[in-house]
């Protein structure tokens, strides 16, 4: 299930605008929730000290800026949404749109998801060199698709097959569902004991 940042809910277009107001540091709305979910779905809480007030809303102090309070709240309860969704197994990314192609931009969710993993970089390192026919083994292949192809560089070249470029559209086109199926893997994984 994916959610396409199409008819949101009024909270969600709040903190959008807010995010827009916060400067070009300030993460997108989709990236923001990749960071969260992956929060979320992590292998142990993490204390908002670590990640709160982001850089991007912290003084030279590292204090929230003051006029934050609003923006705050509305992150704490998509975090809290997020995480209901999850154990409800309703989760939905939410992805940005190209208004011109119409295609699913999860590149910038993704961005965001993995700003979060560097919380914990040892584990989620750990976790994405596993190679088990388990369910660890799914999510790292699924995060390691994820990661590699939201590289360009991992593009296929102008020297490269149909058949590969083939591979590689079918593979990025099925992405969004990909890591929808992937955090709910990585909840069922952590939080579901």
């Amino acid at each position: 299930m994916t959610s396409e940042l199409i008819e949101l809910p009024e909270s969600l277009l709040r903190l959008e605008d807010l995010l827009a107001e916060a400067g070009d540091d300030a993460m997108l709305l989709s990236e923001l929730d990749g960071f969260l979910c992956c929060l979320a779905v992590g292998p142990e809480p993490i204390a908002r000290e670590e990640w709160w007030p982001f850089e991007w809303l912290a003084d030279e102090r590292g204090e929230a800026k003051p006029g934050s309070a609003e923006i705050e709240t509305l992150i704490t309860t998509r975090l809290a949404e997020v995480e209901r969704e999850l154990a409800d197994d309703e989760y939905a990314p939410l992805y940005e749109v190209d208004e011109e192609s119409d295609e699913v931009v999860w590149e910038v969710w993704m961005a965001g998801f993995q700003q979060a993993m560097l919380l914990r970089f040892d584990y989620w390192d750990e976790l994405m060199r596993h190679t088990g026919d388990d369910l660890r083994g799914e999510v790292a292949m699924r995060l390691a698709s994820a990661l590699m192809l939201s590289s360009p560089d991992n593009r296929p070249d102008d020297t490269a097959a149909e058949q590969e470029w083939a591979e590689y559209d079918e593979a990025v086109e099925s992405m969004p569902d990909n890591l929808a199926a992937a955090a709910a893997l990585l909840h069922q994984l952590h939080k579901a004991n």
